[in-house]
């Protein structure tokens, strides 16, 4: 049941059998009927109900609140996105272990180069080549594999930077600690390169 969503009619039934759920519920439909009642108000309501880290059960109460307005004489779209990603547990304390966490926060040091929305570009400690960037989601995930929609995200981030280099580089990522990987919050390294600079990369041949 953990890897279904709240389209799955049991996890419907047992997400919307919660004591939070019929309040949250009501409240909301009459929230957005308010907000379209308000006077000159011509746009339509959008109402965003996220899933932590995907886990997809939201869409349940999303459904029930489309229900709710309906039942009141509103017309309404109710969309669902993103529901082949995959299921990601929520560790509450992993902000608290993860330094990248905690650049993000502003709870740590670092030079931060660049910000978007969804990550952000920071130097990184020893680059290796200079103009060295690494590029990292704002939402905490261990690696590229763990989540593919962050990781297209973030890798569009780091081609956009990376174009903006306007030079020859290496973009890289490491999956595990057998692959290089040391600090477990999915990032890019951006490594600007020139010919005859001597920087061996993991898989160069050893003489």
């Amino acid at each position: 049941m953990v890897r279904l969503t709240g389209l799955d009619p049991a996890v419907r039934d047992s997400v919307l059998a919660t004591p939070e759920a019929t309040g949250l519920i009501n409240r909301t439909a009459a929230d957005a009927q308010a907000l379209l009642a308000a006077p000159g108000r011509t746009a339509p309501v959008r109402l965003h109900v996220y899933c932590w880290y995907g886990r997809h059960r939201a869409v349940a109460v999303a459904a029930a609140v489309g229900a709710a307005l309906t039942a009141r004489g509103v017309a309404v779209d109710v969309l669902h996105f993103h529901l082949d990603r995959p299921v990601i547990h929520k560790d509450p304390t992993v902000g608290e272990r993860c330094v990248f966490c905690q650049i993000i926060a502003g709870t740590a040091p670092a030079t931060v180069v660049r910000e978007w929305d969804n990550a952000v570009a920071i130097l990184p400690l020893g680059g290796v080549t200079e103009g060295h960037v690494l590029v990292l989601p704002r939402r905490h995930v261990d690696n590229a594999v763990t989540d593919p929609h962050i990781t297209g995200q973030t890798m569009a981030r780091a081609a956009e930077l990376g174009a903006e280099l306007g030079s020859d580089l290496n973009l890289i990522t490491s999956v595990g600690a057998a692959a290089t990987q040391t600090v477990h919050h999915f990032h890019v390294h951006l490594v600007p390169r020139a010919a005859g600079d001597g920087l061996p990369l993991p898989w160069t041949p050893q003489t």
